[in-house]
């Protein structure tokens, strides 16, 4: 079904209006590049069109008739100007075209922001020396096999609204970023985060090099400090974002358990707070080599039930399920989303109005030459 002229006039009056009213000082681009390359290629284009015009024979000249076409007998100013037009028109399309291909865009500071129900949740990795070491019958160090659990869990976890911050722990502890609800962003800072924080390297270490970060003083195994500052996180983040004292909240470790004292205190202050800590322990225990005197399962673990708490061993194939829905039964949080929008795509205003030209340059280019090409 064809548009009306009327429509298609109105089309393309608002599209120009929006175009002109736009501040072109405000505007950016986005990938310059690739409209550069294209304004190249169809320069090449243009060029050997021109050259090919002149190098060929014009239409209505004849070397040999020794005739010159009176001014009388030749189109008029008016008709060339109308002949040439649709020609023009079909150009600033091409132009706008180009334009609109580097992806302008405006910046803008408009702020929405709304409630959204939320878990609250730190996930602690521990990146110390211990976990450069191979988990048996792998191939890989406990750390990789550690990430691998801890990806698996997020994937678990996509889409449940988590408001989680990441840290790393050796012999000190690194806040990688703030709370944040981006399941992407999020689950790409886990993945980018280094196995391994260590002063040096050990030849029976099983970590790639790019996932090691060599820092002195680093390769121990200290829960202890990591676990004060998040708690003082905690608090810091409940008198910001408000919503009540003792919000269900919950502190997700994962390690091999191997730390250098067990953190009595700073579990005591987590329960005090609501706060539940999960411990996804990276196993690679013998039970067949078990005793009293030597048990399997490390204090870190065999004692976090006692504080509201539980674990899940990695070598156990339904353990992250299980914490994926202790964690979903926690009370969830309602919080503030905030929402701040910096980027406003402005390639339509460009590309409809191109789009306009084109269609009406098209058919005038072919009434244009059915009336006026055939004559000198």
């Amino acid at each position: 079904m064809l548009v009306p002229w009327s429509e298609l006039v109105a089309f393309l009056d608002a599209g120009v209006r929006e175009l002109v009213e736009t501040d072109f000082t405000q505007i950016r681009y986005g990938d310059v590049g690739m409209a550069i390359w294209l304004a190249i290629g169809v320069g090449v284009a243009l060029a050997l069109t021109v050259l090919r015009l002149a190098a060929r024979q014009k239409r209505h000249a004849r070397q040999h008739s020794g005739h010159v076409i009176e001014a009388g007998h030749q189109k008029r100013l008016w008709i060339r100007l109308v002949h040439s037009a649709p020609k023009l028109l079909l150009a600033a399309a091409l132009v706008l075209l180009i334009v609109s291909v580097a992806d302008p865009f405006l910046t803008a500071t408009e702020e929405v922001s709304g409630y959204v129900e939320s878990r609250v949740r730190i996930d602690l990795v521990d990146t110390s020396g211990s976990m450069a070491w191979e988990f048996p019958d792998t191939n890989k160090s406990k750390a990789e096999v550690a990430r691998d659990a801890h990806l698996e869990f997020l994937e678990m976890r996509r889409e449940k609204n988590d408001r989680v911050s990441l840290w790393l722990f050796s012999t000190y502890p690194y806040m990688v970023d703030d709370f944040v609800m981006d399941d992407e962003w999020y689950y790409f800072q886990v993945w980018d985060a280094p196995y391994v924080m260590t002063q040096r390297l050990d030849k029976a270490m099983v970590v790639p090099i790019d996932k090691v970060r060599i820092i002195p003083a680093e390769g121990d195994t200290n829960i202890i400090r990591p676990l004060q500052d998040i708690v003082r996180y905690f608090d810091q983040d409940e008198a910001t974002v408000g919503g009540g004292t003792n919000q269900n909240r919950a502190v997700l470790i994962i390690t091999d358990a191997a730390v250098d004292e067990f953190p009595d205190a700073e579990f005591e202050e987590l329960s005090k707070r609501n706060i539940v800590p999960y411990v996804i322990y990276i196993n690679t225990s013998d039970a067949r080599t078990a005793s009293f005197l030597h048990p399997t399962v490390p204090q870190l673990v065999s004692q976090i039930q006692d504080y509201g708490g539980d674990y899940f061993d990695v070598t156990d194939e339904d353990s992250l399920a299980r914490a994926y829905e202790a964690i979903d039964e926690r009370e969830a949080v309602r919080v503030e989303l905030r929402h701040r929008a910096l980027k406003v795509p402005i390639y339509s205003r460009f590309l409809l109005v191109a789009m306009g030209l084109l269609v009406v340059g098209i058919p005038l280019g072919f009434m244009s030459e059915l009336l006026w090409g055939t004559s000198p």
